[in-house]
């Protein structure tokens, strides 16, 4: 009888082969890790610059509302409810450029509710306390609804949007635009325009970030009995 020779066991992978299997899952690994983490960082900075986006619409369009919807009664009325329209460059009280004050009506608050009695609002910058410098300001909103109260309480700020460097006012005068403006009972006079811009502040020295800019056509009147 023929016999059969001997099966040979058959050869494993080599030591060698191992190292060089494991040195390639290690590089795949890696590469996937890479594009999962790039992914997940992308992820982050696109819900941060969504929600950015979002804050900075809100603020303007809630300004915008306001100064839709002003109000100036006169302060020859017997009773100047709405008399008050104030711009500058220069805040009171505060470090960063820009200042607004006038009166308005069925403009929105905060959580936007209509609020149909007239109103005071004042719009400037102050020191962002989440700025991990002091070149980044919070634009705040103060809303005075207690405007014939015998005594007169400070309105509480209303945070509106940060990273803010400064606020930029001006009224159009039916020729140039106007750094500055005050309604005043010698002078009532109104802006036939409103132009609002606020400027963020750069992620990094010398880089340039395009203003948010609220423009507002201007064609209320003022009233004034005589």
């Amino acid at each position: 009888m023929n016999s059969r020779p001997p099966s040979r066991p058959r050869a494993g992978f080599t030591l060698l082969e191992l190292i060089m299997a494991l040195a390639a899952s290690a590089v795949i690994l890696a590469a996937i890790y890479g594009v999962f983490s790039r992914a997940v960082h992308l992820r982050a900075e696109a819900m941060i610059h969504a929600r950015t986006a979002g804050l900075r619409l809100r603020a303007a369009a809630l300004l915008r509302d306001d100064l839709r919807h002003a109000l100036l009664s006169g302060s020859q009325a017997p009773t100047p409810v709405a008399a008050t329209l104030l711009g500058s460059a220069q805040a009171p009280g505060s470090s960063f450029p820009g200042y607004l004050r006038f009166t308005t009506t069925t403009g929105r608050d905060l959580d936007d509710t209509p609020i149909a009695d007239v109103q005071r609002v004042e719009y400037y910058i102050v020191d962002d306390p989440e700025a991990t410098d002091r070149q980044a300001g919070l634009l705040v909103r103060t809303v005075d609804r207690a405007i014939l109260a015998q005594t007169a309480e400070a309105p509480r700020e209303e945070p509106l949007l940060h990273g803010l460097e400064r606020m930029e006012v001006e009224f159009y005068d039916g020729t140039a635009w106007q750094a500055a403006w005050e309604f005043t009972a010698t002078d009532p006079t109104l802006p036939q325009a409103v132009r609002v811009r606020l400027y963020p502040t750069p992620a990094a020295p010398g880089q340039t970030v395009a203003p948010i800019e609220i423009l507002v056509p201007w064609t209320t009147q003022s009233f004034t009995t005589t």
